[in-house]
């Protein structure tokens, strides 16, 4: 038995020991003995052989049976009182429940006004908090007050109240694509993001937002058209912010009734801002699927023994440690070999982002691939005709900056993915992103810069618009 798989209610996972080191690590326990200690719960977990997974119970009495007995009987005791990584908290609303989600936590609040950063911090605090509580199920009604005195503790009193004041109008105002047709509430928050997409600074652009909400609830309108929303938001930045503007906005919502779907691939190493920037542009441009390379590659780790695809069960700068002896590398230079592993693990992960790219194809699904694995190159497929392909390399070509990234990472994940290894591999990890950048110039495809997120998404945002024109032109020429 190679892997453990943990049973929940949505299906089994792999037992992943990052999150036992990520419990273990606030309360003060070194990384070495949290790792130590982690293995020897999975080899425990191994040992029981249960057909289908064990269930987070068993993984509970185990894990808090090993902490005693290594660490002492206090640890034990305050870790019983948390609710742990791999345990799901639930939210109550009346006779439903349903997991509670950073990934919606966080959308809400971006909704309510505070920025990607702001959001993902706040959502990261809450479910630490939930878990420090040891909270299993919560009203949803006191969740509204835990993200509230979270915001009030992390950006100040007028944060929290910007949180609870967002439900101010719910219920009130909806937007409808047709009349008969399926309503939405009024979103002030996703109204500001649309206008932040083609670049208004946010101050701005929840000022223009708010504007149209007073100016609707002024008339009396309780629902809209959303045709006839955008119409009076065009009209708003016409006044506002010029024709560019006003022409840009129109250019990203044509992209949600484009006849083909849209794929966005966003390649880029470690460490440079891939995930950020793909949830960023995700949600300003309303799609809802985001393929990471690392989940593929996870998927065949777990079909596939390492005796037969050896590279990919390493990371991408050390699979050259996993080539065959055969292939005769061992007198070209470190450099050949790095790239002979890492070309390697991308081609066969290829296979399964090519399938995922075809059946999308097929469906007229929107999606956005990120990861390492996502090189262009590697990822032509039979049905190109039929979506719109729209690839971008990040790149972070500050190596100061890039190196305080993998720092920062270790502290916000608890050591869960510790700065060490990835330090120890910077070399190679440069190395990498040197020949992405050489195939991104000789490709033609855009390089968007990781220093920083708000720079990124504005420069990612343009290379989108610049593409849908110069499709519409294309279009328009085969017509005429």
């Amino acid at each position: 038995m190679d892997e453990v798989f943990v049973r929940l209610r949505r299906g089994r996972w792999p037992l992943s020991k990052g999150l036992l080191v990520e419990a273990l690590l606030p309360l003060g326990v070194p990384t070495e003995v949290a790792h130590a200690l982690a293995h020897t719960v999975e080899e425990r977990l191994k040992r029981l052989r249960r057909k289908g997974g064990v269930t987070p119970r068993t993984l509970r009495r185990i894990f808090l049976e090993e902490v005693e007995r290594e660490l002492g009987p206090e640890k034990a005791r305050l870790l019983a009182k948390q609710t742990l990584p791999f345990e799901e908290t639930f939210v109550v609303e009346g006779r439903k429940q349903r997991p509670f989600s950073k990934g919606l936590l966080t959308r809400s609040l971006e909704d309510a006004g505070f920025s990607l950063r702001e959001a993902h911090e706040l959502a990261k605090a809450v479910e630490r908090r939930l878990r420090l509580e040891g909270v299993r199920r919560i009203p949803a009604k006191r969740l509204e007050k835990v993200v509230a005195e979270e915001a009030r503790r992390l950006y100040g009193p007028e944060a929290g109240e910007r949180y609870r004041a967002r439900l101010l109008y719910a219920g009130e105002l909806f937007v409808e694509e047709a009349p008969g047709a399926p309503r939405v509430p009024f979103s002030k928050g996703i109204l500001a993001q649309s206008l932040m997409a083609i670049g208004l600074s946010p101050d701005r652009a929840f000022r223009l937002a708010r504007e149209m909400e007073v100016a609707l609830h002024r008339e009396g309108v309780q629902v809209i058209r959303r045709d006839e929303l955008r119409r009076r938001v065009h009209q708003a930045l016409l006044r506002e912010a010029g024709e560019e503007m006003a022409r840009r906005y129109l250019i990203l919502r044509s992209l949600r009734k484009q006849p083909r779907p849209v794929h966005i691939l966003i390649g880029g190493v470690t460490g440079v801002g891939k995930s950020v920037l793909a949830s960023a542009l995700a949600y300003r441009l309303g799609i809802t699927h985001i393929v990471p390379s690392d989940a593929v590659r996870e998927v065949f780790r777990a079909s596939l023994s390492k005796d037969l695809l050896p590279t990919l069960h390493l990371s991408t700068f050390e699979a050259w440690r996993a080539l065959s002896p055969g292939l005769g590398l061992e007198g070209e230079s470190h450099e050949v070999q790095v790239m002979r592993g890492f070309l390697d693990q991308v081609a066969k992960v290829a296979v399964g982002l090519k399938a995922i790219q075809e059946r999308s194809a097929l469906e007229g699904t929107s999606i956005v691939l990120e990861g390492v694995h996502v090189v262009p190159r590697f990822l032509q497929h039979p049905y190109q005709d039929r979506v719109f392909t729209i690839p971008m390399l990040v790149a972070v070509q500050d190596e100061s900056l890039h190196r305080d990234r993998f720092l920062l990472r270790d502290r916000e994940t608890g050591h869960a993915r510790p700065k060490e290894r990835y330090l120890q591999h910077f070399e190679e990890i440069r190395l990498i992103q040197n020949h992405l950048l050489r195939w991104a110039r000789e490709e033609g495809i855009p390089v968007i810069p990781g220093e920083d997120l708000d720079e990124g998404i504005e420069k990612a945002l343009e290379v989108l618009v610049a593409y849908l024109e110069a499709q519409g032109q294309r279009l328009e020429e085969a017509h005429a």
